[in-house]
Parts: C-alpha cells; sequence; structure tokens
C-alpha cells in the first residue's frame, strides 16, 4: 500500500490521449450519462486555486476513487508536445475511497496549487485540463471505465 502511495506523487504521461479535448466522454455508449466538467477561468496563475465543477447529469450514479490530484477524484493534466501528463499527486498515505455522484449532483473541486502535493512534481506552466473517469458500479474500485474531459485552460 505504501509503495502506491509513493508512486502516486509521480506525474504520469498519458500517451494514449488526444492533443485538444474538449469536454466529451469517451470510452461510453449510446446510454452514456451526460457527464460535464467546467474550469470557468481560462487563466490562473501558479499558486491560485483552480476551482473546477462536475455534474451529473445522468440518471444513474457515478463512482470514482479519490486520491487522484491533490486527494480529489479528478487528474489535472498538463499538454507536453502532442501528448498529456497527469499529476496523479496525493500525499495521503490511505486507501482510496469511493466517491459517489448522485443523479444531477453538482461538487465544486478546489485543487491548491500551492499546497504541498505540487511540490513534487511541481507544476509546472503551460495548457492544462481536467479528467475526471468514473465507473457506473461503485465495485470494482479502481476500475474507471469512462473518461470526461474539461476544455483547455493555461496555468502560467
Amino acid at each position: 500500500m505504501l509503495s502506491v502511495a509513493v508512486l502516486a506523487g509521480c506525474a504520469q504521461p498519458e500517451p494514449d490521449a488526444p492533443a485538444s479535448a474538449p469536454a466529451t466522454t469517451s470510452g461510453a455508449g449510446p446510454a452514456a450519462p451526460s457527464v460535464t466538467v467546467t474550469v470557468p477561468a481560462e487563466r490562473h496563475r501558479i499558486g491560485d486555486v483552480v476551482v473546477l465543477t462536475v455534474v451529473n447529469g445522468g440518471t444513474v450514479p457515478l463512482y470514482a476513487d479519490d486520491l487522484r490530484t491533490d486527494c480529489s477524484p479528478v487528474l489535472l493534466e498538463r499538454r507536453e508536445g502532442g501528448t498529456w501528463t497527469r499529476y496523479d499527486n496525493c500525499g495521503i498515505e490511505r486507501a482510496s475511497a469511493v466517491v459517489t455522484w448522485a443523479p444531477g449532483e453538482r461538487r465544486e473541486i478546489r485543487l491548491d496549487t500551492a499546497g504541498s502535493n505540487f511540490a513534487a512534481p511541481p507544476l509546472l506552466a503551460g495548457v492544462h485540463r481536467i479528467a475526471f473517469g468514473f465507473r457506473r458500479s461503485p465495485t470494482p474500485e479502481g476500475i474507471v471505465t469512462e473518461w470526461v474531459r474539461s476544455s483547455e485552460f493555461r496555468i502560467d
């Protein structure tokens, strides 16, 4: 368990992600729930709190695991050329918890880029987006079957 917590502090590339990603769901069939991730500000400074909203606009609950970026259920990603690097950085040494989004539920998430979770690896300036991975079943934990991503924004 400790090795998972230590490895979670590393930024990880996501080679199979598209270079440009509007808020869309991937890996979902025609009955996919309407899930949105929005970041209202188009620009942030390193050290700001990035405020975003995840909405389950569907008719079934969604399940996600926490302990991702800044110990939340979302991932901050930074574009590096044609790939996206994930900030999968949570310094808490505990098992992940399942977070449930009820149908119609809206949650605000705050990523504190000045916090200790962004010390290693440090947050770099550039084009970013938020990725939210979820499933429709509370188990198995750790499995992500669908992704939705926000529009791109800058952190300078």
